[in-house]
């Protein structure tokens, strides 16, 4: 908006007209907390008034040396991140960390040039970023470290040279491989993620590997790396393929451990199509506890994690880094939270065992 004269509507016009000071003004705008209501409303009628959009983002990063937002850096695609169902939950936690102060998301998925959105990370308008299950030697995540600015890791790469929250994996899946041993299934399938991306598998998935170690030392021997299928993307019809073609072997599973209930509702969609029972002819256990194990047919066994948590406490590290102003030191912090193994309905004694 612009005065009579031609000139931009600036924040000193807004507090003439309100009859305060411009640092009264700015403080109106962006920490309404440190003036009175009665002033903070005054400037904002002021504002209207004279069609005044509110402080540059530009020009306040400047003058404080923030931009007011933060990165979230994650592995897939944007159209996926939106459907999987313990994506929400994670984001919901994100938002509860960074309440406390008003600070904007920026989402920088996954795309087929991993070096332009590497400059995306590079050019990026945030304060620091929040690395969410990417693959190592992913180049956005090289870009966010160079910066220099606070990075927090959730699930994956291991190791990085950051603050992370996560799960033990493989004690996680290891639990679940347990149960089924323990319901006297030995001849058990298990529905993968990848355990890599791009060009010849350079960029390793470690949460994958850790999960197919705790699967293969729960089974022990009867582990069979020929029932291992690698789904991809995370999504019931790749699930449902593959195991239709695990269940139309002469020689079927009598169990599946799925690396997610998105995967696991896929292999009870294909037990349903054809004609196995769950869980008197095949049991099938799930990870995750998303919303839809509870609500499957029938409620899944799963592993539950707590996803909200994550996003809780990477948010709440991040932001309390960025008020530091500084980065933390290498490995500063390491949370690693518990997980459950949730026994429902889809999960029974294998057939032949059963008194």
């Amino acid at each position: 908006m612009e005065h009579g004269d031609g000139r931009r509507v600036r924040l000193r016009d807004v507090a003439e007209r309100a009859g305060v000071s411009v640092g009264s003004a700015s403080q109106a705008f962006g920490r309404p907390e440190l003036v009175s209501e009665e002033l903070r409303k005054r400037v904002l009628a002021a504002a209207e008034a004279l069609g005044y959009p509110g402080p540059d983002p530009a020009a306040r990063r400047l003058r404080t040396g923030r931009a007011g937002a933060v990165g979230l850096i994650f592995a897939e695609r944007l159209g996926y991140q939106f459907t999987d169902p313990a994506a929400p939950a994670f984001l919901r936690g994100i938002a509860a960390g960074m309440q406390e102060a008003p600070t904007g998301l920026l989402l920088i998925p996954d795309s087929r040039n991993r070096n332009e959105a590497a400059r995306t990370v590079r050019e990026a308008a945030v304060d620091g970023f929040i690395v969410y299950s990417t693959p190592q030697n992913d180049p956005r995540v090289e870009a966010a470290l160079a910066r220099l600015v606070p990075v927090v890791t959730v699930d994956q790469p291991r190791g990085a040279a950051t603050p992370f929250v996560g799960i033990d994996d493989r004690a996680a899946a290891r639990s679940a491989a347990e149960h089924l041993r323990e319901l006297g299934h030995d001849r058990v399938a298990v529905l993968s993620f990848v355990t890599a991306l791009g060009p010849g598998g350079s960029l390793e998935l470690d949460l994958s590997a850790e999960r197919l170690e705790g699967y293969k030392e729960g089974l022990g021997e009867a582990w069979d790396a020929g029932l291992v299928r690698t789904v991809r993307p995370n999504a019931p019809e790749p699930a449902r393929e593959a195991t239709r073609e695990l269940l139309r072997a002469p020689d079927p599973p009598t169990g599946i451990l799925a690396m997610s209930d998105i995967l696991a509702i896929g292999a009870l969609e294909a037990a349903a199509e054809e004609g196995f029972a769950v869980p008197e002819e095949l049991s099938v256990v799930g990870f995750d506890d998303s919303p839809v194990a509870l609500h499957a047919t029938p409620p899944l066994t799963t592993v539950a994690q707590p996803h909200e948590e994550k996003g809780r406490l990477a948010a709440r590290w991040l932001m309390e880094e960025v008020e530091r102003g500084q980065r933390p030191a290498e490995g500063r912090r390491r949370a690693i939270l518990p997980t459950e193994l949730v026994v429902r309905e889809s999960t029974a004694p294998a057939p032949g065992r059963r008194h």
